[in-house]
């Protein structure tokens, strides 16, 4: 850290690294940035892309409609994720997929395995 004669006279005493003078960021806030933390963050309850502001209320059709939104897009990703289940435990279809792959193994091992019988007959 720097001594106060290596500041000059006059200079703010030194910061923490990543710090700026007052104890806040070094960085200033960019244009648009909320005044306090949290505050990009909707109410709960309330989606992200919720047109309504904040002292709106919605109607019942709107909730209505953004529900069933939520369901199909929870419907879309469940069958999505069931499909990559389906196909990473499908042990024939990962042999099929990487035959290679499983050979070269088999040939490596069998070689580990054989060497080390080897070594143990002497």
């Amino acid at each position: 850290m720097n001594s106060p004669e290596q500041n000059g006279p006059g200079s703010e005493p030194p910061v923490p690294e990543g710090l700026g003078s007052a104890g806040s960021p070094a960085r200033p806030p960019s244009p648009g940035a909320p005044s306090r933390p949290g505050a990009d963050v909707p109410a709960p309850g309330r989606p992200v892309n919720d047109p309504t502001g904040p002292g709106e209320k919605r109607s019942a059709e709107q909730i209505r409609a953004d529900m069933d939104a939520r369901r199909r897009e929870l419907s879309s990703s469940v069958d999505t994720l069931r499909d990559k289940v389906v196909e990473a435990t499908d042990w024939r279809g990962q042999l099929r997929k990487h035959r290679k792959q499983i050979l070269i193994g088999a040939v490596a091992t069998g070689f580990v395995v054989g060497g080390l019988m080897a070594l143990r007959r002497r």
